[in-house]
């Protein structure tokens, strides 16, 4: 059963502006070192898909940045076939686990101009209360 879903697009032309302000104090914040030794020397679309692919994660995790939850909670690293694979920890692995997600999967796609990734969270679902400022009732006609 899918317990969550996020998706995110992102423009090259504004993280190529917080690249050239901050440089690597930006990088520091959003990638893990990991993350920042996968980088190529043209970083800017796989870095593009790297932080879309966060921010959707923590849309279907429905806390966004909140509860403790940060960029480093979140590693998205290529597997064996090249994919791209996530790691949570911390809050954001505890979050996922209460809401009975087991199994994660990412996809991401970058153009010219823009990067887009899409996470979807299977497991188990499980009865909780929302998130603060996640999950909204469904709106009625």
């Amino acid at each position: 059963m899918i317990v969550g879903v996020g998706i995110d697009l992102v423009e090259l032309a504004r993280l190529e502006a917080a690249l050239a302000r901050f440089g690597d104090r930006f990088l520091a914040r959003i990638l893990t070192p990991a993350e920042r030794a996968f980088l190529p020397a043209r970083p800017l679309p796989r870095l593009a898909g790297l932080f879309a692919a966060k921010e959707a994660t923590v849309k279907a995790l429905g806390t966004g940045f909140s509860q403790g939850i940060g960029f480093s909670h979140l590693e998205i690293l290529p597997d064996a076939q090249g994919r791209p694979a996530l790691t949570l920890a911390g809050p954001a692995l505890v979050r996922a686990a209460a809401l009975g997600a087991t199994v994660w999967h990412v996809s991401i796609t970058h153009e010219r101009t823009t990067a887009a990734a899409v996470v979807v969270m299977e497991g188990e679902e499980r009865k909780m209360p929302p998130a603060a400022g996640g999950d909204h009732p469904p709106r009625t006609p």
